[in-house]
């Protein structure tokens, strides 16, 4: 029961992005995607300890707020990058759209 709560807890720390680099991927802040986390478009874990004390060996992050840190599967960000953007799209005009 609890891996269908959590799709990304199946995964290994090696195929799990931290959200900074989730954001840096996808072209976003790491906001976006603490807010993508929260309306569940995309799927992510907590660490556990001895990921995190992993992740500093490594050099991944530097620390650890007091939040945690948040793990990303690397198939969710590549579904991800597709995704529809927000806003109007840059350098399309609006005039094109009510001219029908």
């Amino acid at each position: 029961m609890e891996e269908a709560s959590n799709p990304g807890a199946a995964y290994p720390l090696e195929e799990m992005y931290v959200v900074s680099e989730a954001a840096t991927l996808l072209g976003v802040k790491t906001n976006r995607i603490h807010a993508m986390i929260d309306d569940q478009s995309l799927p992510s874990r907590f660490a556990t300890r001895e990921e995190i004390a992993q992740l500093i060996a490594t050099g991944r992050i530097k620390g650890v707020p007091g939040s945690g840190i948040r793990l990303i599967p690397h198939y969710a960000v590549a579904l991800a990058v597709n995704r529809k953007k927000r806003g109007w799209p840059k350098g399309k005009s609006r005039k094109e759209r009510y001219a029908k």
